[in-house]
């Protein structure tokens, strides 16, 4: 990690100045949908508090040092052409936490944000900058969609509530583009042992109500975000 710093340094500076957009545009774009669809600010709200509660300083400090060092890595384990993969990796990691921003302050996942990031894993496959091509990439997202997608139906029939939101089904949609089915499955698998345990730790010690809405986002962002770091190549982000 020192090493990637030190090497690639103008990686982490410019993805520490991302960062430091990804805390406004987490609370401009949902309050653009609601403000689109009518809906109040107050109807969407979080754990994170909703999107009229002001940003805390200590996100200001710690989104644009995670997005840094997310961009040292992606310059690090980088593949090739290099310059291309290892934006393509970086600019996937600032999405994601993005949406997990998003997710967590108003339990939403944002068309506006989620499709453009499958459309650039079907690109990125086809520019050779993941591990399968562009058919491949585009068949994994449907499978994804309609593997995950039929099992919450299957749940709802069952017990008459969703298991699964369907922002959830389209950001594990967009992630197959990059990563393929196996990978998602991954990702699926430890991001709900983690939101269960992030739920249960979350009422225990924030007085989190378990009547309201917890969002399954943020737990599918982390563990992408640690897979694709510790997997091999983050260009591409396909383990």
């Amino acid at each position: 990690m020192l090493r990637a710093f030190w090497v690639h340094w103008p990686w982490w500076l410019a993805g520490a100045w991302v960062g430091l957009w990804l805390v406004p545009l987490a609370r401009i774009i949902p309050r653009k949908v609601l403000q689109c669809a009518k809906v109040p600010l107050h109807d969407w709200q979080g754990p994170g508090g909703g999107l009229e509660q002001s940003v805390l300083l200590a996100r200001r400090i710690w989104v644009p040092m995670v997005n840094a060092i997310l961009w040292a890595c992606a310059a690090e384990t980088t593949g090739h052409p290099a310059f291309q993969a290892a934006l393509s990796g970086a600019s996937l990691a600032s999405t994601l936490l993005l949406l997990a921003l998003i997710d967590w302050d108003s339990t939403m996942l944002p068309d506006w944000v989620v499709l453009p990031m499958g459309v650039a894993g079907l690109v990125s496959s086809y520019f050779g900058l993941t591990q399968h091509n562009l058919p491949v990439s585009a068949a994994s997202a449907a499978v994804v969609l309609g593997l995950l997608g039929g099992l919450a139906w299957v749940f709802k029939r069952i017990k008459g509530e969703s298991g699964i939101g369907g922002g959830d089904l389209k950001l594990l949609a967009a992630l197959a583009t990059w990563w393929g089915v196996v990978g998602v499955l991954y990702v699926v698998l430890w991001a709900s042992v983690f939101t269960v345990v992030w739920y249960f730790v979350w009422c225990r010690f924030k007085g989190f109500s378990r009547q309201a809405e917890w969002p399954f986002g943020p737990a599918i962002v982390v563990v992408a975000l640690v897979w694709g770091c510790v997997s091999s190549g983050i260009s591409g982000w396909a383990p």
